[in-house]
């Protein structure tokens, strides 16, 4: 990965220089995709009137199909750099996700990012009841009866089966089916 460090109208301490370079070296630990990276950081003394914001670090990471940018502001350069390389983490961590999740290069996801296949879901139980028609009124009362968060029933006025639900909110949904 190379990694190119400036600072604009000013000159960037050595350790500062060597902090940014060691930080954002881990990001191809997430992405291997970024060995042969081209990583740009601009750093900037801004003339702020909030303290907490005078340094102001640009990193743009570009290579390997992955763009990445994080732009971070902080009252001392090696804040600002961590800042930005806390971010520009979670962005390789997110990508390498969305890659791991497409399919793709499954060897290169990291063991923390990888899932246990799930097993297909299978059905554990099965009851069979008897369905007589009756009002919604009398729905509400039976689902209440019985301390259930759902109820179905055949809707008496409509003629077909139908689902009473407690909602979140309050209250109770109905729904009722319509085949095309």
């Amino acid at each position: 990965m190379d990694i190119t460090v400036r600072g604009q109208h000013f000159e960037v301490p050595d350790n500062v220089a060597e902090r940014a370079r060691r930080k954002l070296g881990k990001l191809s630990h997430y992405l291997p995709l970024l060995h042969d990276a081209v990583v740009e950081v601009d750093i900037a003394h801004e003339k702020a009137k909030d303290p907490d914001k005078r340094f102001v670090i640009r990193v743009t990471v570009d290579g390997g199909g992955v763009h990445l940018r994080a732009v971070e502001r902080a009252a001392t350069l090696e804040t600002a750099v961590d800042q930005a390389a806390r971010v520009l983490t979670g962005q390789s961590r997110k990508h390498k996700q969305r890659l791991y999740e497409r399919g793709r290069s499954p060897a290169d996801v990291p063991p923390l990012l990888s899932r246990p296949k799930r097993a297909k879901p299978k059905v554990t139980r099965e009851k069979r009841f008897d369905v007589k028609p009756m009002t919604l009124n009398e729905a509400v009362e039976e689902m209440e009866a019985l301390g259930h968060e759902f109820f179905v029933f055949h809707h008496a006025a409509e003629d077909q089966v139908a689902v009473l639900y407690r909602r979140h909110a309050g209250g109770y949904g109905l729904i009722i089916p319509e085949l095309p």
